[in-house]
């Protein structure tokens, strides 16, 4: 296949995607079965170079992005077929999913960092039309709201990040033969660049304090909330990802990811302790998760970050489409009665024995493949995490198999991803190993006294997010003005048209 039809692959799919939504009539089974069909005829598009004998970098991170994308697609368009039956507005749907779709294809695919870039922007204002696809909800509105404005701040400072990209020598396309070496005084403008771009995906990311929108965009149908959590809010990992260069070029920037990710993941985590409500414990989860996606990256482990994200998007996809299955698995475990909470000590040393499992695994797989290795401040965090299964031979067995298969996955994912980012310091490696391990042990004590003294200190706070989200309201309330461009106001001043 000639190199300009693999070119114009990603418009292929993107344009696959964006046929439903121009679908003429009002014949809304074939509408739905021809949005059915865009993300199969996607699918089999992207099946077209191996077909054509094309080298192997097609299989690479954009490619499974890309084929996740089309087989999310398909289930949440088949879910929301059911879901979506004789509710009105199911035309206006198709089209903002179709419209939401053909922008990530383009974000994923892209070879050139400003369509990238303008892809993104697309993406958000198609997650406008499904944020407020109930109109007359004010929970909705302002959710839509406040995305539009943590979106359009974050896109600010992408193009600010961009602008000193070019200022600084560095190329915007994202061929590996368009990188050539900056200059050696334009390290200033690199550093500001990387330091942009790093914010910018944070707040994209839904990073504390710009969260509230995530946790707040429940009025939306639930196969909205699955396909934004599964692939809108992911797609900052692709973008930084693509955008390595810039990194690699601001070790700053690194040590931003790696502290901002970092923090909003352990906040997220005790917040999640006192939520009850299903869908607000997984968009909680979802901004822990993309918290250490962004670690993850920080610290130069691309090839991590590119399994996490696969993961999270089949972990969320199917959380949020089964969630009235989990509220009655809830139910039944209530009605069961719960264990009682380990002392910290058994807390503790069910961590420890976790994290020695994981570093024995990833010593025994790295004697024969190289890349099994792993950075020590994850054996921690993965391993803490694992801790809660050591409770019998079963549940030793079943961290034993899942370590294993995870160290099998990252294999596949640094085969896959090669690409490396630069050490970051002791230091910061220091301070995120101490923070972990000060929440780990602050969660094993809330566990095991509910009702103590110090959990009544946390729990109201916790329960308010820290009141971190409204500190980032009152700044936007005063700083309301002038100050603030006009397109940061627009969803205001289209309601006030309206009304």
């Amino acid at each position: 296949m000639p190199q300009t039809l693999l070119a114009a692959l990603p418009f292929a799919i993107a344009l696959a995607w964006l046929l439903p939504t121009l679908w003429p009539g009002r014949a809304l089974p074939r509408h739905w079965r021809a949005a059915e069909f865009a993300a199969i005829g996607g699918g089999l598009l992207l099946l077209a170079p191996i077909f054509m004998s094309q080298p192997a970098p097609w299989f690479s991170a954009a490619w499974l992005m890309q084929a996740l994308i089309q087989l999310l697609g398909w289930m949440v368009l088949r879910y929301s077929r059911r879901y979506m039956q004789g509710e009105p507005g199911q035309a206006r749907f198709l089209r903002a999913i179709g419209s939401l779709l053909a922008a990530v294809t383009v974000v994923v695919l892209a070879n050139h960092l400003m369509l990238m870039a303008a892809a993104w922007i697309a993406c958000s204002l198609s997650l406008q039309a499904l944020l407020t696809f109930y109109p007359d909800r004010p929970a909705a509105q302002l959710a839509a709201r406040r995305e539009w404005r943590a979106s359009r701040l974050a896109e600010l400072l992408l193009f600010g990040a961009l602008l000193s990209w070019s200022y600084a020598g560095g190329s915007l396309s994202l061929s590996p033969d368009a990188q050539t070496p900056l200059a050696s005084d334009a390290q200033g403008y690199a550093a500001a660049a990387g330091l942009l771009l790093a914010a910018a995906v944070a707040i994209k990311a839904a990073q504390l304090p710009f969260h509230g929108w995530l946790t707040q965009v429940m009025e939306a149908p639930t196969p909205v909330s699955a396909l934004l959590h599964a692939g809108v809010v992911n797609l900052g990992g692709v973008v930084l990802i693509k955008a390595a260069p810039i990194l690699q070029a601001a070790p700053q920037a690194n040590i931003l990811l790696m502290l901002w990710g970092g923090a909003s993941a352990l906040l997220c985590c005790v917040v999640m302790l006192t939520r009850i409500s299903i869908k607000l414990h997984l968009a909680w989860s979802t901004c822990a998760q993309m918290g250490l996606m962004l670690l993850e990256i920080g610290m130069g482990w691309y090839s991590l970050a590119l399994l996490h994200l696969l993961a999270h998007s089949f972990y969320k996809a199917h959380a949020f489409l089964c969630t009235g299955e989990a509220v009655r698995n809830t139910t039944t475990q209530h009605m069961r009665g719960e264990k009682a909470a380990a002392s910290l000590c058994a807390y503790l040393a069910r961590g420890l024995l976790a994290v020695l499992l994981l570093g024995v695994s990833q010593w025994l797989w790295q004697r024969w493949i190289s890349v099994a290795a792993l950075p020590p401040l994850f054996w921690l965090v993965i391993g803490l995490g694992m801790g809660a299964l050591l409770r019998g031979w079963a549940g030793w067995i079943t961290a034993i198999i899942l370590t294993q298969f995870y160290l099998f996955l990252h294999i596949l994912a640094a085969q896959i991803l090669p690409l490396h980012g630069p050490t970051p310091p002791e230091w910061a490696q220091s301070l995120l190993a101490g923070m972990f391990l000060f929440v780990f042990l602050l969660q094993g004590w809330l566990l095991r006294h509910p009702q103590g003294a110090l959990a009544r200190r946390i729990y109201p706070r916790a329960f308010a997010g820290f009141y971190l989200d409204e500190w980032w309201c009152m700044l936007g309330r005063r700083l309301q003005g002038p100050a603030i461009p006009l397109l940061l106001k627009w969803p205001q001043l289209q309601e006030s048209r309206r009304d």
